[in-house]
């Protein structure tokens, strides 16, 4: 036969507020064993932190190579081919095509 309890809201809060201080409790309690020596009560094991290593950045660009990048975007030449090349990315030169990267550095336009 079970029993259905009626409970107000602050009775609720009240109620589950005892229920973490205890969960709490618990997690925290030590379990004497029989020999006598305290235990914790749960041992979890962690993993240890892996750290990633990174690359480190090299400067495959220099004013000079990015000279030569301008004048070639310049004369068409395609974005993946220059990439190539030079041993970066597709994206680090679009960067520079579109004045995101080495902006400051201007190419005479030859006719």
């Amino acid at each position: 036969m079970s029993t259905m309890i009626i409970l107000t809201d602050s009775q609720v809060v009240e109620l589950n507020n005892r229920i973490g201080q205890i969960q709490r409790l618990i997690e925290n309690a030590q379990i004497i064993k029989a020999g006598g020596t305290p235990q914790p009560a749960a041992v979890t094991e962690t993993k240890p932190k892996v750290t990633v290593r990174r690359r480190a950045r090299r400067n495959l660009l220099n004013e000079t190579k990015v000279v030569e990048i301008k004048q070639r975007l310049a004369s068409k030449e395609s974005a993946t081919k220059i990439a190539k090349s030079f041993g970066v990315h597709v994206s680090t030169i679009n960067n520079i095509k579109y004045g995101k990267n080495w902006a400051h550095i201007k190419v005479p336009v030859s006719s």
